[in-house]
């Protein structure tokens, strides 16, 4: 019975983090447009390969132009493969 109960907490613990890395967007940046506030959800590993094709100023985070309006987008929270954290308040006046 204790290798039963072993294997439900296992399963509970499995479903609580799998809840957890789906609802903070681990997979995901969440970008901002700050001219419109138009918000569009990124996955991770795209924003992970322009952070790598980027070989200019670490200061700054990878950026998107906005579809409907043409803005730039700023991750609400991004760390960078270079372990550089960026926030949107960062940008924000």
């Amino acid at each position: 019975m204790s290798q039963k109960n072993s294997k439900l907490t296992k399963n509970k613990l499995k479903k609580k983090f799998m809840k957890q890395f789906a609802s903070t967007g681990k997979n995901s940046v969440n970008y901002i447009c700050l001219q419109c506030g138009i918000k569009e959800s990124i996955p991770k590993e795209v924003v992970d390969e322009f952070d790598l094709w980027d070989e200019g100023d670490l200061s700054d985070a990878p950026r998107f132009t906005c579809q409907n309006c043409g803005g730039e987008m700023y991750s609400e929270y991004y760390k960078s493969t270079h372990d550089v954290e960026y926030k949107l308040s960062d940008y924000q006046k």
